[in-house]
């Protein structure tokens, strides 16, 4: 059997649950976080964009980086955010910018999903 992994990609995505509200609603600190995120993940940043739904609503940010993205989805009117790492790569790190996100929205419970979304060659 098999010669190892031929591609390396490992997703970690989430839900966070009891955010603090106003990082939630602050697309400036949250463009930073991603940003930030990008450099402990060990990915290049390609693009970031955000975007807001309505003038209280939430935010979302998303990172196009080298090795596949990193996104952040906020409600902040109930203290919730979804956060999606996906990297490619031996040289990345996708839990670490997971974990970096989450400590950064300072959740009260955390819910974290691992895929390993790697090829195996025969």
């Amino acid at each position: 059997m098999g010669g190892g992994r031929v591609v390396v990609g490992r997703h970690v995505y989430g839900n966070l649950y009891g955010c603090d509200q106003e990082v939630l609603r602050d697309e400036a600190a949250l463009i930073t976080i991603v940003k930030e995120a990008v450099k402990v993940a060990n990915a290049i940043l390609l693009s970031i964009g955000s975007y807001r739904f309505g003038p209280d609503g939430g935010l979302t940010v998303f990172a196009v980086v080298a090795e596949s993205h990193i996104s952040i989805h906020t409600w902040p009117e109930h203290g919730f955010a979804t956060v999606d790492v996906y990297t490619c790569g031996d040289h990345t790190d996708p839990k670490a910018a997971f974990d970096y996100i989450a400590s950064r929205l300072r959740p009260k419970k955390v819910e974290a999903f691992f895929g390993d979304r790697s090829m195996y060659g025969e």
